[in-house]
């Protein structure tokens, strides 16, 4: 007596198709733009590398005289900012057979992906501007909810006294936002998480999205921003610093001692610091 073995899959696999979908998985890249989306926005002149922008750098003068005095005068006085333009431009290289065998969605990828690398790099752009302009908070460290509120209120009122414009945005790294929305009161109630805890109105940062607010503020989380340390937070009034940008564009060349295709995705971008003090950056010893 014998029994006999059945037939499997690993026996047919010839017989058996493998099906591939048409998602793509993605875990590393995206089109969002948090820091741009924190300052202001303009159109990108036509031509040109570079452009100008007045600046008022002394302002008449006003005051109180007796009859027949002589009135104040103080002789208004402007110069240029001047904005440089950059290119940000990025290439893959593939053969013919890649693009005239593959799948539609191939082609329709690679440009979204190459999208997602723009995002990224103007994004880092204006962060590193903004690291590098922004006024210097002083030593700092975050242990509780009253070290946030003292870093919101010192921004406000520098970021009001130097450009006379308000504190509206805070960018902040994804570990910064990890230790607020990790900061509880003596209860141990969360204090920025207001669908939480209602208890506490100091915010409203959820695990679940990448925008919220902070005491006010419009709360973006930038992976252009690491860490705890220096510039993990920086404070923004966006009337102070512009992004101009052109239209995407794109090239495309044939290469037939080598049978590739290269194709280019690029897009020109700057910007301009109006008024330096109008990001307040959080700093540690």
């Amino acid at each position: 007596m014998y029994v006999a073995a059945a037939a499997d899959v690993t026996d047919n696999a010839g017989l058996v198709p493998t099906r591939q979908l048409t998602e793509v998985i993605n875990g590393i890249s995206n089109a969002d733009r948090p820091t741009i989306d924190s300052i202001s926005r303009g159109a990108l002149p036509d031509a040109g590398m570079s452009f100008e922008i007045p600046k008022i750098t002394v302002a008449p003068t006003v005051a109180i005289a007796t009859e027949g005095g002589t009135p104040s005068e103080t002789d208004q006085n402007a110069a240029f900012v001047t904005v440089n333009v950059q290119k940000f431009i990025g290439q893959q290289t593939f053969s013919l057979e890649l693009l005239d065998r593959s799948s539609p969605a191939f082609f329709a990828e690679l440009v979204r992906q190459m999208e997602f690398a723009y995002a990224k790099a103007t994004d880092e752009r204006v962060a590193t501007v903004l690291a590098t302009n922004g006024t210097d908070g002083g030593n700092r460290s975050i242990t509780d909810g009253s070290d946030v509120a003292d870093f919101v209120s010192d921004a406000a009122v520098s970021i009001y006294t130097n450009t006379l414009g308000f504190a509206q945005n805070i960018i902040v790294s994804p570990a910064q936002w990890g230790v607020l929305m990790g900061l509880v009161d003596t209860a141990k109630r969360p204090i920025f998480q207001q669908t939480i805890n209602p208890q506490n109105a100091g915010g409203d940062l959820t695990a679940t999205a990448v925008r919220g607010n902070l005491l006010g503020l419009n709360l973006r989380v930038s992976r252009a921003f690491s860490g705890t340390g220096g510039n993990s937070m920086i404070i923004v009034n966006p009337d102070a610093y512009t992004w101009y940008e052109s239209p995407r564009l794109s090239l495309q060349t044939n290469l037939i001692s080598t049978g590739q295709v290269q194709v280019g995705y690029y897009g020109y971008g700057a910007v301009a610091t109006k008024l330096a003090a109008g990001a307040y950056r959080y700093m540690t010893a």
